[in-house]
């Protein structure tokens, strides 16, 4: 779901915009729709966004660099991964357990 979608669609055609530019740099996972999610997130979270002008919007988005949203995404997915999800209880024993040391 977007939050703001009355805003998200004004300002759909800029989103668009930089979307292409983060794509020229092979940044093809990215979407629309990410990008207005962190600029919700980081760059307007202590901000009301009744208060902000369209201006600032556009402005906004079109400073946004490529590798800001991607190491966003990146800590949000380090953030959420379980890094053992598919391992069972043994694997997880026989991974974790201690070295056994031969002299």
């Amino acid at each position: 779901m977007i939050q703001y979608d009355k805003l998200f669609n004004k300002v759909l055609p800029v989103l668009e915009s930089k979307l292409e530019e983060i794509q020229y740099y092979e940044y093809d996972q990215i979407t629309v729709e990410d990008i207005w999610n962190f600029c919700i997130q980081k760059k307007w979270r202590k901000k009301k966004m009744e208060e902000i002008h369209l201006y600032e919007i556009v402005s906004t988005i079109y400073s946004i660099k490529a590798s800001e949203i991607v190491s966003h995404f990146q800590i949000q997915q380090f953030q959420s991964d379980n890094w053992f999800g598919e391992l069972n209880q043994d694997e997880l024993n026989e991974l974790l357990k201690p070295r056994s040391t031969q002299n």
